[in-house]
């Protein structure tokens, strides 16, 4: 496979991390703010708007693992991609779970009490890390979806199972959220057959390989783009409303697999891979856009911790009283100082390769 770096793909590669970020950012007082404050309105749209990112990441992905010059031997696939993933997943979360047994003051009642935290900690994904398992398992079927997209009728058989992800996972769980007449049927009906090969982020994987190899209509195209930004702005609305009637926070309706979710996701990828794809950049630039896209990997990972600290000495969505300005900022400190910290680690020798 040619391994020179695709410049779209890397910069939607960084706009997805800083997307990230974003949601993390967003939501940083989302659970302990008044719920009728303009300060949980903000964060709430700044959560909201920042969800293309997973679903973006996840599109990238397919359209390189899947991509028909690539070749797979499952050696080298266990080897090269999954192998530096896990070990990157183990470290992280052996990391998060000391920092926050340090932070917590778990340490300082016993060795023993630490351990048993310690122990609980590994258990169960740090709250940003859940994305590296899910990635795993995506890579292990991935020399057997290679095979079904780059058959003979390849086209045919990702249509299909990018309309059965539609039916079988996005809409139930769309759909389950509104309080709608007999909803509770319309569930068990849409959940009676759940195959298990669209039910999960396969979805996104197989869409991404589809939307970056195959031409779609501009009225496609273009309806894409109107639901993504009308759902997305009515998901952001819907939590609004539902919150302040519950009494808590919801974020029900943007969430991944919701239409809001999918639609929006779609419209970056196909902006990206239509629009951006065009602009011309010199030698110079596309060497450093490719170096940050490189990175972001590492800022994903670490991204969380340059976070904490910052909250912990006062730097938060908080920090000033216009959250709206607030946020932004906070986006671009915890951008800039992952990248720095990312940039440092890559200078080790052989650490780098299995932790970022």
């Amino acid at each position: 496979m040619n391994k020179k770096r695709v410049i779209w793909i890397e910069l939607l590669r960084v706009m997805a991390c800083i997307g990230v970020i974003g949601i993390h950012a967003g939501s940083q007082h989302f659970r302990d703010m008044p719920l009728d404050s303009s300060v949980w309105a903000v964060s709430n749209f700044y959560h909201g708007i920042n969800r293309f990112a997973v679903a973006s990441f996840i599109m990238i992905s397919g359209c390189l693992y899947l991509d028909s010059k690539r070749t797979w031997n499952l050696r080298r696939l266990w080897k090269r991609n999954i192998l530096p993933i896990a070990a990157a997943y183990i470290f992280w979360q052996m990391f998060y779970a000391v920092y926050r047994i340090i932070t917590n003051g778990t340490l300082a009642k016993g060795s023993k009490a630490a351990l048993v935290k310690f122990m609980v900690y590994i258990s169960k994904s740090y709250f940003h890390l859940w994305y590296l398992p899910m990635l795993i398992g995506l890579l292990i079927i991935t020399p057997m979806l290679w095979e079904i997209v780059n058959s003979a009728r390849g086209k045919q058989w990702e249509e299909y199972m990018i309309v059965l992800f539609l039916v079988f996972q996005i809409l139930p769980y769309t759909i389950n959220y509104f309080s709608l007449p007999w909803k509770d049927h319309i569930m068990d009906i849409l959940q009676t057959v759940q195959p298990e090969m669209v039910t999960g982020y396969i979805g996104y994987f197989i869409l991404g390989h589809y939307l970056s190899h195959y031409e779609v209509s501009k009225k496609l195209e273009y309806l894409v783009y109107v639901l993504g930004v009308i759902l997305i702005l009515a998901a952001i609305g819907l939590c609004y409303i539902s919150s302040q009637k519950s009494g808590k926070p919801i974020q029900s309706f943007y969430e991944n697999y919701t239409l809001a979710g999918f639609f929006w996701g779609s419209s970056f990828f196909l902006f990206f891979k239509n629009h951006v794809s065009k602009i011309k950049w010199n030698e110079k630039q596309e060497k450093r856009i490719c170096y940050l896209g490189s990175c972001t990997f590492g800022i994903y990972l670490i991204h969380a911790l340059i976070r904490d600290i910052l909250h912990r000495i006062g730097i938060d969505s908080m920090m000033i009283s216009n959250t709206a300005i607030a946020i932004p900022v906070l986006i671009t400190m915890i951008f800039v100082l992952s990248l720095a910290a990312v940039m440092i680690i890559k200078k080790i020798p052989r650490v780098s390769k299995w932790i970022i």
